[in-house]
């Protein structure tokens, strides 16, 4: 087995039981965003939406389970300035 599968298999367990590899951790960040670029992918998740295109090229799932790492966002702020959109997100593992 490659590496990087060893690596998937474990991250993927890990997400499954609730990243315990992780437990009590917390992390803050700050995320400027371009405008242009999240009218971008918004634009391309409504057009994705519209024609059932699959959301990876391969048909493959993301490679995070996106509704896990939801469930450990413990906050989420949004400051718009000109041109650009901060997203100020904390997230953290119960332990």
């Amino acid at each position: 087995m490659a590496a990087s599968s060893r690596l998937q298999a474990w991250l993927t367990q890990q997400m499954a039981a609730g990243l315990p590899a992780l437990a009590g951790a917390r992390v803050s960040a700050q995320v400027p965003v371009q405008v242009s670029l999240l009218n971008d992918l918004i634009a391309e998740v409504l057009a994705d939406a519209r024609t059932g295109a699959a959301a990876s090229p391969k048909g493959e799932g993301p490679p995070v389970d996106l509704a896990t790492v939801a469930r450990l966002v413990r906050e989420v702020r949004v400051e718009a300035g000109p041109g650009t959109i901060t997203l100020k997100v904390e997230a953290g593992v119960d332990g």
